[in-house]
């Protein structure tokens, strides 16, 4: 099969699953079970005695279910989505690498979307996301140079995680990152290594860094606000899949 041919094959499949995804991730975001989004209420008065408050439902997710409405719109998201998907297989596939790889990347990015849709949405995200990424990384063992990389991706996710919300913890007596946010880079970390989480991560705080200063700066929000993490992290990701998958070799050379 010549080279034109084959990228051109790889083309159609990257289009194809770009309809699929984008359309998919509207609908499936709005199907999700209401259970997954269930989070402890902060104030709950019987926490002080029990210390176990009770989970509760995001509002606005109720007031949306209620209403029969669709929890994100189909319009215009699917048509977002379906571009968004459509310019990351399309140079997944122009760049070179099997379409394996490529459905696997556009699995990744269609989980940490969902993840991202519903931090911006009602700041919480289902463990199941982050099990989801876990079982997705037995599709990138063959992509590590050493059978343990994605434990020790995932174990440096983890502790860089924890490190971070242990120095929030010491210089603001709060949390800077939440149990979402630990899980998502844990296991970020069994796909993308050791170098791929530390890239995921630093791109990630400069991104959220980034948004969080100018929404201090345009009056939309103020320093004790707690914005989304998620949409700043799946813009890292993708940013690493398409232009910095295999820069580890310039980081770790084992």
């Amino acid at each position: 099969m010549s080279y034109t041919v084959n990228i051109a094959i790889k083309i159609m499949i990257a289009i194809i699953l770009a309809v699929i995804f984008g359309n998919g991730s509207v609908v499936a975001f709005n199907h999700i079970p209401a259970k997954w989004f269930e989070d402890y209420d902060e104030n709950d008065p019987a926490k002080e005695i029990t210390a176990a408050p009770r989970r509760i439902l995001p509002p606005r997710l109720v007031e949306a279910d209620n209403a029969g409405r669709q929890r994100l719109p189909s319009t215009p998201w699917k048509y977002a989505f379906t571009g968004y998907f459509a310019i990351c297989g399309i140079y997944l596939a122009v760049r070179g690498g099997s379409a394996a790889f490529e459905f696997s990347v556009l699995c990744v990015l269609f989980v940490v979307l969902e993840m991202a849709i519903s931090d911006q949405l009602y700041k919480v995200v289902p463990d199941q996301f982050s099990l989801m990424l876990a079982v997705m990384s037995i599709a990138f063992i063959g992509y590590n140079e050493h059978w343990w990389e994605p434990f020790a991706g995932a174990g440096l996710g983890l502790a860089i995680s924890l490190s971070i919300l242990g120095l929030g913890m010491l210089l603001f007596r709060t949390g800077s990152l939440g149990g979402a946010d630990i899980k998502f880079f844990t296991c970020m970390g069994l796909i993308a290594g050791r170098a791929g989480i530390v890239i995921i991560f630093i791109l990630t705080t400069i991104l959220f860094a980034a948004e969080s200063v100018f929404l201090i700066a345009a009056g939309r929000g103020s320093i004790k606000d707690s914005n989304a993490m998620m949409p700043a992290a799946c813009t890292a990701v993708t940013v690493y899949f398409l232009f910095l998958w295999n820069f580890e070799e310039l980081l770790f050379r084992l």
